[in-house]
């Protein structure tokens, strides 16, 4: 009698557990998720066109200006990096992004600084649709977008960083056709990082560098973006991945000959909208941020222009690929593939990059192409970073090689 007495105990307990973990992990039909419905959405956009040229696959990697990625980044002791941004998104309208990143090192802390502003422009004519572009948007705003961040470098290898956003979005119409303006809005979120450099591998021939890292981005408070009356969510999201560094054990010049570095990252965006009733009916709301992290898990509807679908977890994930070519330590060649979620589909592309590092200043270029074309992001980009040594010192580079 008491055996069956503990198994039906035992039963009953089960059945409250898997109740309970179906209550907090499950997701109803009434959430959606979806990037066009998020809050300061240019601020899930990555401005580093590195970072670009290698499918936004660097979530392990430790460098400056991934901070949009992770901001765990590390920098070098001594010297002030600056790195200035400009691009002019164009799809059935015109949006100019304007921005600078700066950090310096101080011993075991990278401290660092970002200003980024986007402008709604004109309307244009192009062949585009506007189901392209996975955003919502205002008509004739503005965004601000000021981050400051901080860095800590232990000596296992072990970086963790930590970044905090202030956003701003200017009044503006909210279509092209209505009158009634919505009101400026702001919000804050944060940004948190870590990632874990093993240590070198070496074997006759070549030696090994594997890094991992994790991120959660864009964590912050809802906010009446585009209606008054509703909030949407910000784009938070979960980033997982790592890599490699092959370095070839030989030098030439002084200098490393080749290293290839190959990258794996799975990301999946956090935001969840809510359908909601009350005396007036139903209303579309945003999901607590916290609430979001838990119950981002499972299958969320969404719209796809006017129809509504559903997407599984599967289809929800955005998996990023990346390879990299260094010759000299100052060329660089690069390869990236984003594959986005079911939905996001248009934000999947290929790219192709190369990267000269003149150690003072720094060229990244990159080409990105999607099947259709109809990719925002689809076009050229480039960008310079600048080295600032504070210390007196001056290291060689390869103009050393060049022209000594």
């Amino acid at each position: 009698m008491r055996h069956i007495l503990v198994k039906v105990v035992r039963e009953i307990y089960m059945k409250i557990i898997i109740v309970f973990l179906l209550m907090v992990f499950g997701c109803s039909r009434s959430s959606m998720a979806q990037l066009d419905r998020t809050a300061f959405p240019f601020s899930y956009l990555n401005t580093n066109v590195k970072s670009l040229s290698l499918g936004n696959a660097t979530v392990s990697l430790n460098t400056f200006g991934n901070e949009e990625i992770n901001p765990a980044v590390i920098g070098e002791e001594g010297i002030l990096q600056i790195s200035p941004s400009w691009y002019n998104y164009v799809d059935y309208m015109e949006w100019k992004h304007r921005g600078l990143k700066t950090n310096y090192r101080l011993g075991q802390s990278i401290f660092g600084f970002s200003f980024q502003r986007i402008a709604a422009g004109k309307q244009v004519e192009t062949i585009h649709t506007s189901l392209s572009f996975p955003f919502i948007h205002k008509i004739g705003n503005y965004d601000l977008d000021l981050s400051a961040s901080y860095s800590h470098v232990f000596k296992n290898g072990l970086t963790i960083g930590v970044g905090v956003n202030y956003l701003y979005s200017s009044e503006a119409s909210a279509t092209t056709v209505s009158a009634e303006m919505v009101k400026p809005d702001d919000s804050w979120s944060v940004d948190l990082g870590a990632n874990y450099q093993f240590p070198e591998a070496r074997f006759n021939d070549f030696a090994l560098r594997p890094h991992l890292g994790v991120s959660l981005t864009d964590f912050g408070t809802p906010s009446d973006y585009i209606r008054s009356e509703t909030e949407y969510p910000m784009p938070t999201t979960l980033r997982i991945g790592g890599g490699a560094n092959i370095i070839l054990n030989k030098k030439a010049y002084g200098r490393k000959v080749m290293e290839v570095s190959v990258l794996q990252n799975v990301s999946k965006i956090l935001a969840r909208i809510e359908i909601k009733s009350n005396e007036n009916g139903l209303y579309a709301d945003a999901m607590n941020p916290f609430k979001a992290l838990i119950r981002s898990w499972g299958t969320y509807e969404y719209y796809d222009g006017y129809v509504r679908g559903k997407s599984d977890l599967s289809e929800q994930l955005w998996w990023h690929s990346g390879v990299e070519l260094k010759l000299l330590e100052a060329i660089a060649l690069r390869w990236g593939y984003q594959n986005a979620a079911k939905v996001e589909e248009p934000l999947s592309y290929r790219a192709l990059g190369v990267g000269i590092d003149l150690y003072y200043l720094v060229f990244d270029y990159t080409h990105i192409k999607n099947d259709e074309d109809d990719n925002l992001l689809v076009g050229h980009h480039w960008q310079i970073t600048g080295r600032i040594p504070l210390d007196g010192k001056r290291p060689d580079t390869i103009l050393n090689v060049l022209f000594d």
